[in-house]
């Protein structure tokens, strides 16, 4: 196995939460000012990085490791009961194994002291890596709908902002002053909470007006800016329209949110400025800060959603493309049969009824194989028997074929159906039919590595020119389609005989289905 194999860029990106997290902890303690005393007691770098490797190196290699599982190399989804052990393997190994160093280093005499904040900035990046993670394999599978809308940029914003509001009504009410006393403590006192529900109801009614003006301002920005004034217009209209909307609403915004109850009578009320004056500065600064940035978040998620659409778009015309070549194939196919049984009924052959049997087995075989993905080896070989028996019965009497088919049937190697016919029908079309003379086929079909060779050669009456026929062009693009650049297709003279016609076809086979398709 290659190197390149084992180590994908997706599986380095999936370390960037415990990197970042690590070198957050190696260096925050570095940034305090030299005024402060933790500061003259912060472990020499190389000192807490050697310490904290013991938490952060396990953690590393079970991300790379989950990461391997889950984005396996062959594009196969795992079931539901293996994502479920991964999920229990990440809950022991980001939660109880930092939990169980964390209050190990309480006690130990090491110079690096691992916080409980550490450990859970590692898990809370870490999952947000997968969530990420789910959330691009569900936008990869089709527009979203039903339950699905709930990965929609939409709903999680509102999402995190009704955690915001319940956040701040919770800790509001477990302080009964509420911005009149600043600093706020951070901690929730439940009994209170339990005890006075209408004020927790007053509270959370405040801030959910301030959450309906920020999910406005969001609303505004993605849907009238982004959407009709930028995609059709250009930057410059956009961003001055933008700055316009901020000059023109930020201080009628701050006035409504100074009128709600909780901003009454207080020093310091719950808007950007910090002040009972509308037009403050910093309320537009805020406005401001925040269209720079969820512009580009909003962006980067329309772009995603742009390159999912026109991947599901190509998907789907490549899978239309490989429908009408298939649909091409068939019945240049049939209809070489039906003259084939049309000059045995002008003969009143006894051979014609077993024609028509035949012919109903390979008809069969089309019309339900055919459709499918990918058919067995060993099926698509009867069905290429089939065939050789009813051009037989045609013309055995000038005609010598040896065929080679001795492969091992226990392996169940899988290919796309309909790929071999072709080549058979050239063989017979340009190197029997044309000649009068006596005529030779040879077909043999052989694996090696997992790779399927198919040699067809038959003997030409005289030397001739055969140009690339549709059906051969055909082919062709089928191939390129399903493998890309992974097959050989080779239709010539023979370069140790002249009069022999030489055909070969050299394709990877599969074992379970889950090719990987280069489309």
């Amino acid at each position: 196995m290659k190197f390149a194999d084992v180590i994908k860029t997706d599986h380095l990106l999936a370390l960037l939460p415990v990197l970042l997290a690590w070198l957050w902890v190696l260096v925050s303690p570095q940034m305090l000012p030299a005024d402060v005393a933790d500061y003259n007691q912060a472990p020499p770098l190389l000192t807490a990085l050697f310490s904290s490797s013991l938490l952060y190196l396990p953690l590393l290699l079970v991300q790379g490791w989950l990461s391997r599982c889950l984005q396996p190399a062959d594009g196969s989804t795992m079931s539901g009961q293996g994502t479920a052990a991964l999920g229990l393997i990440w809950f022991a190994a980001f939660l109880l194994y930092p939990a169980c160093w964390w209050y190990w280093s309480q006690t130990s005499t090491l110079a690096f002291r691992f916080e409980a904040k550490d450990w859970q900035l590692v898990a809370f990046l870490s999952l947000l890596y997968w969530c990420h993670q789910a959330y691009q394999r569900r936008q990869r599978s089709g527009p979203l709908t039903g339950w699905s809308r709930l990965w929609s940029l939409d709903a999680v914003l509102l999402f995190l902002l009704t955690i915001w509001t319940l956040a701040w009504a919770t800790l509001l009410t477990s302080h009964p002053p509420g911005f009149a006393v600043q600093p706020i403590p951070l901690r929730f006192d439940w009994d209170r909470i339990i005890a006075e529900p209408v004020l927790w109801l007053w509270y959370l009614s405040q801030f959910a007006m301030l959450a309906s003006t920020m999910f406005g301002c969001y609303w505004l920005t993605r849907y009238l800016l982004i959407r009709r004034v930028l995609a059709r217009h250009g930057l410059l209209p956009f961003t001055l329209l933008s700055l316009l909307l901020l000059l023109l609403t930020y201080a009628p915004l701050s006035w409504l949110l100074l009128q709600l109850p909780m901003n009454q009578s207080v020093a310091v009320p719950a808007v950007p400025g910090g002040s009972q004056n509308p037009f403050d500065w910093y309320n537009f600064n805020f406005m401001l800060l925040q269209w720079l940035f969820t512009t580009p978040l909003i962006l980067a998620f329309e772009r995603q959603q742009q390159d999912s659409a026109l991947a599901q778009l190509r998907h789907q015309q490549v899978h239309t493309e490989l429908q009408l070549l298939q649909q091409q194939i068939n019945p240049h196919f049939l209809f070489n049969t039906l003259n084939n049984l049309y000059a045995l009924c002008l003969l009143k052959s006894d051979a014609a009824p077993q024609l028509v049997l035949k012919l109903a087995e390979l008809l069969r075989y089309v019309v339900y194989q055919g459709s499918k993905a990918e058919v067995s080896l060993a099926e698509e070989l009867d069905y290429l028997q089939h065939y050789l028996d009813l051009q037989q019965l045609r013309v055995s009497n000038k005609t010598s074929l040896h065929v080679d088919f001795s492969l091992s049937r226990s392996q169940p190697l899988l290919l796309p159906p309909l790929l071999m016919i072709m080549l058979v029908e050239n063989a017979y079309k340009h190197g029997v039919e044309t000649s009068t003379a006596p005529s030779q086929i040879w077909l043999s079909a052989t694996v090696n590595q997992q790779r399927l060779i198919f040699i067809c050669r038959n003997t030409l009456a005289e030397q001739v020119a055969r140009a690339a026929g549709v059906g051969l062009e055909n082919l062709r693009r089928r191939l390129q389609l399903l493998y890309g650049t992974d097959f050989i297709l080779h239709s010539g003279p023979a370069t140790d005989d002249p009069q022999c016609w030489h055909a070969e076809l050299q394709l990877p086979l599969s074992l379970n289905g889950a090719r990987n398709s280069k489309q």
